[in-house]
């Protein structure tokens, strides 16, 4: 969920850049020796790797993408979920450094390290809509409560400032009808809005669930009224998919059975088992009453995978407010052949 702002770190990221000339030929070789089998020579999962990094700690929210994780593991493939919580530049290093195979991030995030140069492709969706509501203090009953009064956001050039771009146009006003405040990450946020330093914020649904006995309010919630936003998504090297188109589309074909998986409300109990093993120390009561809701909302719904006219409306949003300072076109930083193949194998369109 973290978001790299490509004009604070676009330099950074341009560092990189002589990373992936570097190993260059290490990818490749790594692309060029993907398992194959004695039998015929062909692909077989058994044996591949792969392994992901998600610009996160670990959080019961990321159940799904574990649980997919899960599934490749299940068909012999030596597959493994990292996490990076300090700057995605780190994990974007390992990935071009072939360390992992895959990185979990924000779209904005991985687009910003291709538009400095790094050679990276979106190819799968790991969380199909954003886990946020904008939620006000309990003397904020509505929008037109609301203008005059602070909002938190990370920055001005974070998905915060988009999402309140979205929520206060949904309330018939703009970001000239509040004052804008810097407030930081998503804790920083919670304890400002709980201490009145800032009167609404965006949080998750979580932190909702948190604040509910104490009358703060939701006015707007992202993940039921705003579905072409997409949260993390999941980039690869170029050299990487070349070479492993069939554990691409098999990482996508886990990720819908995933979604399946959590929809099913008989699956509720193990749902929950499997977040408390992933983010130990996390409330159960809380988590069984999150999924609840992030099932009613939609949060993954069945069949979902990447598409290209949400990925042109986010990177317009992003360019918009200031997040990056130019764009490509989409096809240029995606790819949604493996997304495709895996729901056309899952879902086979219908015999007419």
């Amino acid at each position: 969920m973290s978001i790299v702002n490509l004009r604070h770190t676009s330099v950074r990221l341009l560092m990189l850049v002589g990373i992936v000339s570097v190993i260059g030929a290490l990818a490749l070789a790594a692309g060029a020796g993907a398992a194959t089998s004695a039998n015929g020579g062909k692909k077989t999962l058994a044996g591949q790797r792969f392994y992901l990094i998600e610009q996160s700690s670990p959080t019961a929210n990321k159940v799904v993408t574990a649980h997919a994780i899960g599934l490749l593991k299940a068909q012999g493939v030596d597959a493994q979920l990292k996490w990076n919580p300090t700057s995605p530049n780190v994990a974007i290093a390992q990935l071009v450094s072939g360390d992992v195979d895959a990185f979990g991030n924000a779209v904005a995030g991985g687009l910003a390290a291709v538009l400095a140069g790094i050679p990276i492709v979106d190819f799968a969706l790991l969380q199909p809509r954003q886990d946020y509501v904008f939620i006000a203090r309990p003397d904020v009953k509505s929008f037109s409560d609301l203008k005059g009064k602070k909002v938190g956001v990370l920055d001005t050039v974070s998905i915060n400032y988009a999402q309140a771009l979205i929520a206060l146009k949904k309330g018939g006003m703009g970001v000239g009808d509040v004052s804008i405040i810097n407030t930081g990450g998503q804790s920083s946020r919670l304890a400002a809005l709980v201490a009145g330093r800032v009167d609404a914020t965006m949080l998750s649904h979580a932190a909702q669930i948190q604040l509910a006995s104490q009358g703060f309010n939701v006015l707007y919630d992202y993940t039921k009224q705003s579905p072409g936003l997409y949260d993390d998504n999941a980039f690869a090297t170029k050299s990487w998919l070349v070479g492993h188109k069939d554990v691409a589309v098999a990482f996508n074909k886990a990720l819908l059975q995933s979604f399946k998986w959590f929809n099913n409300t008989k699956n509720a109990d193990a749902v929950v088992q499997e977040a408390l093993q992933l983010a130990p120390g996390t409330d159960q009561a809380q988590t069984t009453q999150l999924f609840t809701l992030l099932r009613s909302l939609h949060a993954y719904p069945e069949g979902q995978t990447l598409n290209i006219p949400t990925l042109k409306y986010e990177q317009a949003l992003f360019k918009q407010i200031g997040s990056i300072t130019q764009t490509l076109p989409v096809g240029q930083w995606a790819n949604v052949a493996y997304a495709n193949a895996a729901k056309k194998a899952l879902y086979p369109p219908k015999k007419k």
